[in-house]
Order: C-alpha cells, then sequence, then structure tokens
C-alpha cells in the first residue's frame, strides 16, 4: 500500500518484479467459481455495469439482480454474448454490426444467463405489487 497514488514506485516496482503479474484477477476468478457465481453487463450511453448471479439464474432472477420490478415485470432479454460483442464491435459501442451478424438475439423468461452475457432487459411494471 506504500506505492499507492505514487507513479514513478509503482513503475519501478514493477520493473523489479522481473514480470510477475498480480494473482487478483486470478483470486477473483477461482472466488466465483468456487462460490458458483457468474456476472453480467448492462450497457447504457454512459456506463457500463457488471452484476453477480448465481450460475444458472434465469433472465428474470438476473433481471431482479437490478431492480425487483424489473423481475416482477419482465417481458424479455436482448442478449448478445460478450465474445461475440468483443469480436464484432471493432472497438465501438454501437450494437449494428451484432445485429447484422445475427448475434443479437431475444430471450424470454425461460433463459438460464451464461457468464459474461451483454443483456438489455425489458419489463413492464403498471400496478403496485400485491401483498
Amino acid at each position: 500500500w506504500d506505492l499507492k497514488g505514487d507513479k514513478a514506485a509503482t513503475e519501478a516496482f514493477l520493473a523489479d518484479s522481473n514480470g510477475q503479474k498480480s494473482v487478483l484477477p486470478r483470486l477473483v476468478k477461482c472466488g466465483y467459481k468456487v462460490l458458483n457465481l457468474q456476472y453480467f453487463f448492462t450497457a447504457g450511453d454512459t456506463e457500463v455495469r457488471c452484476w453477480t448471479i448465481p450460475q444458472g439464474a434465469t433472465a428474470p432472477e438476473a433481471a431482479g439482480a437490478i431492480h425487483t420490478d424489473f423481475e416482477r415485470g419482465f417481458i424479455k432479454a436482448e442478449v448478445v454474448a460478450y465474445d461475440d460483442f468483443k469480436a464484432l464491435s471493432n472497438g465501438g459501442k454501437s450494437m449494428a454490426p451484432i445485429k447484422a451478424a445475427g448475434k443479437y438475439r431475444q430471450e424470454g423468461k425461460q433463459y438460464i444467463m451464461q457468464d459474461g452475457d451483454i443483456v438489455h432487459f425489458m419489463f413492464n411494471v403498471t400496478a403496485a405489487k400485491k401483498k
């Protein structure tokens, strides 16, 4: 923690570490695997969010991780796999090349979320939750 905020000291430390990298990313991946967790992304114009859900969660359950109204009023999920987005987007933000390639799909309530999905949830809540 002594190097936090000191760019020169951080660079010197990394140069002395003989190419070794942090194990933190591996630790996170192993932790997710042991706890049977996975993640999905939502994206808007100004931000991208990562959400954690249990493995085997359905699309409405994943929507509920964002807000309970999303789960209650779930209509459909528009989904693209992260690998497909990365391969087809050419570094851009637009979904147009993904849609043109046929990789953008609509999924219903039975869809089992996959690790790394990029999702846009469609929902409609009209009445207050019944007590």
